[in-house]
């Protein structure tokens, strides 16, 4: 039976819906008898990927089993002007899910070894909302979003970086790099002006993560700004850019140098922080119809003032991206390297009772696109953990991605 026409005779899709057989070949659940195409065409879309992993540490300190866990993101968009509200404007909307036993930090690192089962911060088992934001756009590329906004969704886009452990790597070091100064979820507004040769970027946050709900609690009783400057060029007739990022924050940490090693643990206070960095992308491989596809190398460096930021200087680099192999152009993959330079006051402190030192490892995975809507991974990492009690991990996983 066809299951589109109960909806046509409810006069809920139009006939020239229902003859879009493949509006939403990426979608397990297709076009929903036509009810997806009509619900784009008025500016609203909904979208649902299902992540789930399968994860273990071969080598190292810790239990070695393998454990399960997984998660859920929804997204939904308003486009304002399509739905005869405003023009230029979209409300988007993000809420997260996850559950299992799975660890985030295989082997005792510092750095979450999935970031998947990681974010969003706080219990597993619950719904979080972690955007609910109006991106407003002005013409000529100038774009204002304001409201509440999940970073690592900022950077899912890019092609060899980011993805949040659901797209990509698994590790925050390539999944969302930390820099101590931009919390996983922040209030504020991000304002994109794309002059030339220099696109700009300014943003003004409230300090907090604001991963579990409280969105207006003393908002803006510390505030962190940034401004970040990215020229997009040709090198080699394919795309490169450099990007260059300082933060300022306002916020009061924990002085590294003051701190009391015995119960209660206390720590005295110091003013302020900040953090810098410079990326540089290139594509080693572009489509001819598709600019900004392919595969590449990345590299990304940073530095802060290394009290109160645990982060005091970060090296992250490798090559990935999609298409590797001409006959497979949706598979990704990815092989990278990073080092986290933990703050030299904290180490000193710590010293005495506590082996603390740097991290770094390697990450390598290979993603096969086994249908348009369902992505399937193998991950492999090997970290040498901060601490020194902890031996190398060596640590294996699979993901399996559906979108609904």
């Amino acid at each position: 039976m066809n299951t589109r026409l109960p909806l046509l005779l409810l006069g809920l899709v139009p006939i020239s819906a229902i003859q879009a057989q493949d509006a939403f070949p990426d979608r397990l659940t297709g076009d929903w008898g036509g009810a997806r195409s009509t619900m784009a065409e008025h500016g609203v879309t909904f979208d649902l990927d299902w992540t789930n992993y399968y994860q273990g540490l071969m080598q190292g300190t810790g239990d070695q089993s393998w454990e399960y866990g997984g998660r859920a993101d929804a997204y939904l968009n308003i486009d304002t002007g399509k739905l005869g509200l405003w023009d230029g404007g979209l409300i988007r909307t993000h809420a997260e899910y996850y559950y299992g036993d799975l660890s985030a930090n295989l082997g005792g690192t510092i750095a979450p070894t999935n970031l998947g089962v990681r974010l969003p911060n706080g219990d597993p088992e619950e719904v979080v909302v972690t955007s609910l934001h109006l991106v407003q756009s002005f013409g000529k590329g100038t774009s204002l979003i304001a409201g509440v906004i999940n970073t690592v969704d900022l950077i899912a886009g890019h092609p060899f970086l980011g993805g949040g452990g659901h797209l990509r790597m698994f590790n925050l070091a390539f999944a969302a790099p930390p820099n101590g100064l931009l919390p996983p979820v922040i209030v504020g507004g991000i304002l994109s002006v794309p002059t030339k040769p220099i696109a700009w970027t300014f943003m003004v946050y409230d300090s907090n993560d604001r991963t579990r709900g409280g969105w207006f609690d003393d908002l803006y009783d510390d505030v962190n700004v940034s401004l970040g400057g990215k020229h997009a060029f040709q090198l080699g007739g394919r795309s490169s850019s450099v990007a260059v990022t300082g933060i300022y924050s306002t916020q009061d940490g924990a002085d590294f140098d003051d701190i009391l090693l015995q119960p209660p643990l206390v720590a005295g206070e110091k003013d302020d922080s900040w953090h810098a960095s410079v990326q540089f992308d290139h594509f080693i491989h572009e489509s001819a119809t598709a600019p900004g596809q392919g595969w590449g190398f990345f590299v990304k460096m940073g530095a802060s003032d290394g009290n109160p930021n645990p982060y005091q200087g970060f090296i992250t680099g490798g090559i990935g991206g999609q298409g590797l192999f001409a006959a497979r152009p949706k598979d990704s993959f990815g092989l990278g390297y990073f080092y986290y330079n933990i703050s030299d006051d904290l180490q000193d402190t710590l010293d005495p009772l506590v082996g603390f030192d740097d991290e770094q490892g390697i990450e390598a995975y290979y993603e096969v696109a086994v249908t348009p809507w369902l992505r399937v991974a193998a991950d492999l990492q090997y970290v040498d953990p901060a601490t020194a009690a902890n031996d190398n991990a060596f640590v294996g996983g699979l993901r399996a991605r559906f979108r609904f």
